[in-house]
């Protein structure tokens, strides 16, 4: 099953990314979420309760973060486990970017299922797949239309400088030395 699309989200592209990185705001947003948890900058773990195909299964699973690049991109791969032997896997890619005073999120999710799930057909799982994307977007636009927009934090200070070239002293230095050698030249020579 692959889901690609891209979605406008009324906030900047670093709030984007600071909710999308929030277990609060993912659990609010989440349709059928039980609890979300993060154990790690890049490690979440959480619990589903999801029906497809008029069954309802209640899924345990991690989802891990790799590629990051704040507040641009990064990929993810998401498995979950249910008490009734059902497996969903999958990897997702996440390119946030401004557009028109807000922001553009694109995504491309990739999953495949096992076990029980499996059985119910991949045109099923897709459909419940779009509809669980749609309501999540629906719920996370509203949030994000709901925050005052900030400002984006100030880019981290580089290393200080070194050398002459960084000193406020170092073209007297230089000059100093032009007129030691001109001097010297001029005098002794």
């Amino acid at each position: 099953m692959r889901i690609a699309d891209a979605q406008w989200i009324p906030s900047t592209p670093h709030q984007t990314w600071d909710a999308l990185m929030d277990p609060a705001v993912l659990q609010k947003c989440l349709p059928g979420c039980v609890h979300i948890e993060r154990r790690s900058p890049t490690e979440y773990a959480l619990c589903l309760q999801s029906q497809v195909g008029g069954v309802e299964s209640r899924y345990e699973g991690e989802v891990l973060l790799s590629e990051l690049n704040p507040p641009h991109s990064c990929s993810l791969a998401f498995e979950g486990k249910s008490e009734t032997a059902s497996l969903a896997i999958g990897t997702a890619q996440i390119q946030l970017a401004d557009k028109d005073d807000g922001t553009r999120l694109a995504y491309t999710v990739a999953a495949m299922a096992g076990g029980s799930l499996a059985k119910v057909g991949e045109p099923l799982l897709l459909k419940a797949g779009n509809k669980v994307v749609s309501q999540f977007f629906a719920a996370f636009i509203d949030h994000m239309a709901k925050l005052p927009r900030t400002a984006p934090p100030p880019a981290p200070a580089g290393p200080p400088e070194r050398g002459l070239a960084a000193s406020r002293w170092s073209w007297a230095v230089v000059i100093a030395v032009v007129v030691a050698l001109v001097g010297y030249h001029a005098f002794f020579k």
